[in-house]
């Protein structure tokens, strides 16, 4: 965190930041879904695509965004995000690294996040 209060991937553009002041953000500027009310609405934006995450009550996560993957909403379990190193971290999600989710029988790792931008708290 820098002296604004302001959380900041270390390779994201001038635009890509996670205020504190909107989210519960941790050391890292990351975020647990544990730790949000389910129905809040996140945007996440990745350095190629912007997607829709709706942490759900049972630990699941709506996601939507991607033209091929998931161009419509759709509700799935071991949404969360993966390091560098490729260390998968469920119902977590942080600027640098990649938004990951399963679909038809697959694992996608997006490009990395650059910024999580609370859309509407429920």
């Amino acid at each position: 965190m820098n002296d604004s209060g302001v959380f900041r991937s270390p390779d994201a553009p001038p635009s890509g930041i996670v205020s504190g002041v909107f989210l519960n953000v941790d050391a890292e500027g990351g975020i647990e879904f544990s730790q949000l009310r389910p129905g809040t609405i996140l945007e996440v934006r990745t350095k190629n695509t912007a997607y829709t995450v709706i942490p759900q009550a049972d630990g699941g996560a709506t996601i939507w965004g991607h033209p091929d993957y998931c161009p419509e909403p759709v509700t799935l379990q071991g949404v969360g995000a993966s390091y560098v190193t490729g260390l998968f971290r469920e119902g977590y999600l942080a600027p640098g690294m990649r938004l990951s989710f399963p679909i038809d029988g697959k694992r996608v790792n997006t490009s990395r996040i650059t910024e999580i931008a609370l859309k509407r708290k429920n």
